[in-house]
This record gives C-alpha cells, structure tokens and sequence, in this order.
C-alpha cells in the first residue's frame, strides 16, 4: 500500500463518481472580493517569482497591490529604492506600505495587511532567507507565525522559476473529507483559476488507516481494508464535496478533474503539485493544534510549487 496510483481500470470507474451524482451538493460561500493585496518581499531570490506571482493574483481578483518589505535593521533609504524598484515591475495599480515600527517581520507583515485592509497575502517562504540556503524542507519562521495569524488566506511562494504565475491557471485543490474549510478552498481556487484547469485531489492514507485501527483496537473486517474498500468508502465520504465542486464546473464551463490516490497524504500531495505544476490549494484549520494543521505545514514544505492556505 505504497503511493501508488489507481489502476486505469480502478481510475476509470471512479472518474465517474456514482456517489456524487446522488450527494446532496454543498453551497460554496460567496467571496467579497480583496480590494487589496499584500505583497510581502524580502530581498531574496524569491522576490522576482513573489512580485510575479502577485502582479497576477491582482490582475484575477481586480485588486491593488500593496507593497511592503519587512527586513530587520533595512535602513529607510534602502528600503524606500528597492520598493520602488519592485513597484515599476509589477505592472499593476499599486502602492507602498509603510514601515512598521517593529523588529519582528512577521509583526511587520501583519501591520501592513492590517493598515491598508488586506484580505490576501502573497509572501516568501521561507521569509528574509534565500529558499536554497534553509533546505526545499523550510518554510521559515516568518511564514508559519503570519500563516497562524493572519485570518486571510496566505499565497506562499516556494522555489523560483521562469513563468511563475502560469501555475494560477491550474490550481490543485487538496481536500479531506471532513475539513470544515473545503468548501472555502474549492471557491478559492475556482475564483483564482479562471478559465483554467482545475483538479480536485483526495488522498487515502491506507498505512495511517491500518495504523490508527490497531491502535484503536477496533474491530474491522479485513475486506473493509482492502485498497479497492478504502477507495469506495472514500469516494462515497467525499461525495457531497465532489458534486459541489462538478455542479459549479459544469455551471460556469470550467475543465474539472477529480482524483483519488493511494499514498502517504503529504508526500502524494506535493508530488501531484510539483510534477503538474501546479497552484496548490489548501484548507487551512483555524485551529492550529489539529493534525489536519500539522498535516498542511508538512505539504507546503515538500512542495516547491506556490501553496494557497485557505
């Protein structure tokens, strides 16, 4: 039971979703739009791919940017040239934030966002450190204590790369079957998408499973824990999520696929973003003690792609 794909055949039947054709669809919120977008740089060698990346998100959500770049011991000269420096690449309506009287950069962050009524962010991660010098596995400090935060979904920008904002018109949509923020992220990543392609994920951890049942001392029947069992029950679980997410597709002309795989959750979930490359978007529990959050930490730091936590 290894991270191994459904057979065709498997993959096949299930593409067809019989459960979601009979679930009950789940209404997705209505999303007031950003008006503005913090857009937090630092100097390092994910600037040009953040700036990219924001400048796009912009031009999506119709929104101005704001920028702001909070680097301890930055001299204001330094810090007013290499703003308006990023300022004449990004292309969009824009503006400046102003400096924070605070040591801490993610305290800085945040104080921007909240000055100039932000409602998304778009930020390094890691945060003041060049991506190649913490290891692919970070995400720094900075970013962990702005995602805890900040109460507005968090666009993290990982490696950089030549066309960052090509990933925005192929968002990747991670669910759990009982996260209570799904129907957030589905209507996330349909605004931010576009006319794009978009791909619903859900990733059966069968080892966890086996593992959690004989911790539990539960008794299940063993043809209930066969791989095909797990992959039915999964899809009958995330059916009303599935017919929501089809219903809307199909509503707005969209290209939607959905997926099931076997696999250990993280690993499998940032493989299927960083080979596809893709936009991955992610529920982010407000509670910051759930699995489900350490779960969502562990896949933005495997992934290299940009993560959206929702």
């Amino acid at each position: 039971m290894g991270n191994t794909p459904l057979d065709d055949d498997l993959h096949e039947t299930m593409a067809r979703f019989s459960a979601a054709a009979h679930a009950k669809p789940i209404a997705l919120p209505e999303l007031v739009p950003p008006g503005k977008v913090l857009i937090a740089i630092d100097r390092s060698n994910q600037d040009a791919a953040t700036l990219g990346i924001g400048a796009e998100v912009c031009r999506r959500l119709k929104a101005t940017a704001v920028l702001t770049v909070a680097a301890p011991g930055l001299d204001a000269q330094t810090r007013q040239a290499y703003l308006a420096e990023a300022q004449g690449k990004l292309g969009v309506a824009s503006e400046v934030a102003p400096a924070a009287d605070d040591a801490d950069p993610a305290n800085c962050i945040l104080a921007a966002k909240q000055a100039a009524g932000a409602k998304f962010i778009v930020m390094d991660a890691p945060y003041l450190e060049d991506i190649g010098r913490l290891g692919r596995d970070s995400v720094g400090s900075t970013a962990e204590r702005v995602l805890a935060r900040a109460s507005v979904p968090v666009l993290f920008v990982r490696e950089p790369r030549e066309n960052p904002a090509a990933c925005l018109a192929k968002p990747l949509v991670k669910l759990h079957f009982t996260e209570s923020d799904a129907p957030h992220a589905i209507a996330e990543a349909f605004r931010i998408g576009g006319r794009g392609r978009f791909r619903m994920l859900f990733v059966i951890d069968a080892a966890a499973i086996h593992e959690a049942v004989a911790i539990l001392r539960t008794e299940v029947a063993p043809e209930r824990l066969t791989d095909t069992a797990l992959l039915h029950d999964a899809q009958v679980a995330a059916g009303s999520l599935v017919a929501t997410a089809q219903r809307y597709a199909k509503d707005h002309g969209l290209d939607l696929t959905v997926d099931f795989k076997l696999g250990s959750e993280p690993d499998v979930s940032a493989r299927e973003a960083n080979d596809g490359g893709h936009l991955l978007v992610l529920p982010c529990p407000r509670d910051r003690n759930t699995a489900a959050y350490s779960r969502a930490l562990t896949v933005l730091r495997l992934s290299t792609m940009p993560v959206l936590m929702v």
